[in-house]
């Protein structure tokens, strides 16, 4: 059987190591504890996930109206309309960085694979959307940074004055697919009031979703705005904070000490050492990284979660299955105040669709109740899993060690 490849961890790797020298010596933890809080997906798993969301959301949304006419969010203007002086939602892959093109790509195979009453094909012109009588427009894309690239092309698409007049009698919505997003930049489209349903596959991956302790995080974000070259562009584009890189792009929404290609550097000769250089990756380095995501400081107790079954006991049985987290650290988040399956979803780092099958086992066993929140039966297993066993020597150890009184032995 073939061994399954494991990433390395970028510290490790010949860019990491030279990144590192860039620091001074109190900082090279913290540096190193940003490097290594890096998630690096790759295309594989990208286009599978991104092509089975997209998939379920328009199988399953029940706002979603259909026909659904689909297009792969691109930069725009300020200024630009859709559909006038020459703006088209025609992916043309300028400076998408190979991300537009992907997304079309996606959007074709989700397509084909659904009747033209869910979805319908190539509507490039207002005309078209109104013979073919679309009800949603579905917007997608692979990231939401700092949110703003989704923003600025949902206002392209309501300056032209039939697509407003159509979403303001209700005869059109207007649905974002995501990916990923960072809390930040999903927040701000929310907020927004441009779209009628945001859908995302993995919410987190950011300075906020990051395991780190309120001084850790000081400290990066103090790292950040030291080395960088710009220091307001510290922690990436709009302060967005972002932690994901994919195989195919670099975001700009990372922080710029991990970007640039000169910067505030402690080396001797005084050049900055990159690791991503822009938003590219050097020959070889994704290589070495593709899939690799942060160790999770797990503090509750079981290891995977399979078939599950309550006891009597307060404890679950557990039959283990790879791949699927742990039941009882939603439970523990649950008892934090976090209800929304994003919420848990970035707490355990699972994607929100997992989330809400782990919150849904939950309701089935008795465990939450319709509000997601705690039941008897839940607070029961999760004091079972916080428990920890007691040690109990059944006998005396031998020892050929002589034995000396406490008040007699040499203090250190």
């Amino acid at each position: 059987m073939r061994a399954v490849r494991q990433p390395a961890r970028p510290s490790e790797t010949h860019q990491g190591i030279e990144w590192l020298t860039n620091f001074g010596p109190r900082d090279t933890e913290t540096a190193q504890q940003l490097l290594d809080s890096l998630h690096i997906v790759s295309e594989t798993t990208f286009r599978q996930g991104l092509r089975e969301h997209l998939g379920s959301v328009l199988a399953g949304e029940a706002s979603m109206e259909k026909p659904a006419a689909l297009y792969g969010v691109r930069s725009c203007k300020p200024t630009d309309t859709m559909f006038i002086n020459n703006v088209s939602p025609q992916v043309s892959g300028g400076d998408g960085g190979g991300s537009e093109l992907i997304v079309q790509n996606i959007i074709r195979d989700v397509q084909r694979s659904l009747d033209t009453s869910v979805v319908t094909r190539n509507a490039m012109t207002v005309d078209l959307l109104r013979a073919r009588r679309a009800r949603s427009l579905v917007f997608v894309s692979d990231y939401a940074g700092s949110g703003e690239e989704s923003l600025a092309y949902a206002r392209a698409w309501l300056r032209n004055a039939t697509v407003r007049s159509w979403r303001s009698l209700k005869l059109v919505r207007m649905h974002l697919v995501l990916f990923a997003a960072t809390t930040t930049g999903l927040r701000r489209i929310r907020a927004s009031g441009l779209y009628d349903g945001v859908s995302v596959l993995h919410r987190g991956m950011d300075f906020p979703s990051a395991q780190w302790h309120t001084d850790e995080l000081w400290r990066i974000r103090k790292l950040c705005e030291d080395y960088a070259r710009r220091p307001e562009d510290g922690a990436g584009w709009s302060g967005s904070e972002g932690l994901l890189v994919f195989e195919h792009t670099v975001p700009n929404n990372l922080p710029s000490i991990l970007r640039q290609s000169r910067g505030r550097t402690r080396r001797p000769d005084g050049k900055w050492a990159p690791f991503f250089e822009h938003r590219t990756a050097p020959p070889g380095l994704m290589r070495d990284l593709v899939g690799y995501r942060p160790e999770r400081n797990t503090e509750l107790g079981l290891r995977g979660m399979g078939r599950v079954q309550p006891t009597g006991s307060g404890k679950l049985h557990v039959r283990y299955r790879g791949g699927i987290r742990d039941l009882v650290e939603v439970l523990g988040h649950i008892a934090k105040g976090h209800r929304h399956p994003e919420q848990l979803a970035t707490d355990v780092s699972v994607s929100v669709p997992m989330a809400r099958n782990l919150v849904s086992q939950a309701q089935k066993l008795g465990l939450v109740d319709s509000q997601t929140r705690l039941t008897d039966a839940g607070w029961k297993e999760l004091r079972a899993a916080k428990a920890k066993p007691r040690v109990v020597v059944s006998r005396l150890q031998g020892s050929q060690e002589p034995y000396y009184p406490g008040t007699l032995r040499e203090s250190w």
